[in-house]
């Protein structure tokens, strides 16, 4: 047989095995057919007789509109698990790795978990195709091969730990921090607890995401591709990863949508907001966004000043009513906030894009529209850090 020949076959097995692969692929096949792909990610330390998952992120992809939602869930959920001693959720990881010693079989038990108790209601469930998980070491290899990732830090960040050898020291500004400087950022805990740490790992997030595609980070894709399987335990292959890039690099900075999962504290946990729970659930169910060339006629918003800043709230109302939005009220938010954020009520893409550009504000959350009592598309909450740009 000719030399040809033998490549010509080896090549159409190639073919074959890749076209089989994207067959098999939930996320090629979800991409195809503009279906949700849900993922989740676990940032857990590396005690090798304990290993909790310190950080827990749902993820979700819409492909027809080029959306990403990245749903925070604090790690000292309560979730009840029948056999299950431990409650908190980032004592669970832990005890599925204690009872199989496999992280991988740990993190399909734990996305079980939460398919089954958390993401599901009646006879309807979330279902999570893929993982991702990274420990501390491995998150400082990541980060150090794509290279530094630019974060304002916004106030004094001091802790010392001399048991565990963790001293974290930042006073605010501008920081460029290489593998260990970010993982010390994700880590702190202040008076806020977690939920001011996973506001600064949202903000972290964005970070890298900007930095992964920027020009000078592009021309490393294939090498990204590789690390990211060999620095994250996944159950996603090489085809797939791939796909994700190339799914994820012209995604925009208002298409990643951020929320944490609301809860409320009760003792030493915190318990699951069972009203706004349903209100994603019945979002992440329903792949129905508004068309990228469908005119909405109207957008209707209500602007609430979150800030020092006295009769804000009015003057952006002002400023939109003189753009043509509809704005029903202003008024007071129930606290300060330092960052301004985006509450969509809409699904609306387009006008999302649209008021985030005008407004410079790209921090989203995401709300059913079906349970609001009124009518509105956006409720604009103006932070400490906003400024009006006319």
């Amino acid at each position: 047989m000719k030399i040809k020949h033998v490549v010509l076959i080896l090549w159409c097995g190639v073919i074959l095995y890749i076209a089989y692969l994207s067959y098999r692929s939930v996320f090629i096949s979800n991409n195809a057919f503009q279906k949700r792909t849900n993922f989740i990610i676990l940032g857990t330390d590396f005690v090798d007789n304990s290993i909790h998952a310190d950080t827990i992120i749902f993820l979700s992809y819409l492909p027809s509109e080029k959306v990403l939602d990245i749903i925070s869930i604090p790690r000292d959920t309560y979730i009840n698990v029948e056999g299950v001693k431990y409650k908190k959720i980032t004592e669970l990881y832990a005890f599925f790795y204690m009872v199989t010693k496999d992280r991988y079989q740990a993190a399909k038990e734990f996305i079980k978990v939460l398919e089954n108790n958390l993401f599901s209601f009646g006879d309807k469930k979330i279902s999570i195709s893929y993982f991702f998980i990274i420990d501390y070491r491995s998150f400082i290899k990541f980060i150090n091969t794509i290279g530094k990732i630019k974060i304002i830090v916004d106030k004094p960040m001091h802790y010392d730990d001399y048991a565990g050898n963790l001293h974290i020291h930042f006073e605010p500004g501008v920081y460029y921090m290489d593998g260990e400087e970010a993982l010390k950022y994700v880590r702190f805990r202040d008076a806020t607890g977690d939920m001011g740490r996973i506001l600064r790992q949202q903000q972290f997030i964005k970070g890298v995401v900007n930095r992964i595609f920027s020009i000078d980070v592009i021309y490393k894709f294939p090498k990204l591709v590789y690390m990211l399987q060999k620095c994250f335990l996944t159950n996603m292959n090489l085809l797939e990863i791939f796909n994700l890039f190339l799914e994820f690099k012209n995604l925009k900075f208002t298409n990643l949508r951020f929320s944490t999962l609301e809860t409320l504290p009760k003792g030493r946990y915190l318990e699951v907001n069972k009203d706004a729970l349903e209100q994603l659930f019945g979002y992440f169910l329903d792949n129905k966004v508004r068309k990228k060339d469908e005119k909405k006629e109207r957008v209707i918003v209500k602007v609430y000043n979150a800030s020092n800043k006295p009769k804000l709230a009015k003057q952006v109302s002002l400023f939109l009513r003189e753009k043509g939005y509809d704005v029903l009220d202003w008024g007071n938010w129930y606290c300060k906030l330092p960052k301004s954020k985006i509450i969509d009520y809409s699904n609306d893409i387009k006008s999302l894009n649209e008021i985030c550009n005008l407004l410079n504000i790209f921090d989203i959350n995401i709300y059913n529209k079906e349970y609001l009592e009124e009518y509105i598309d956006f409720a604009i909450i103006l932070g400490e850090d906003f400024v009006l740009s006319q």
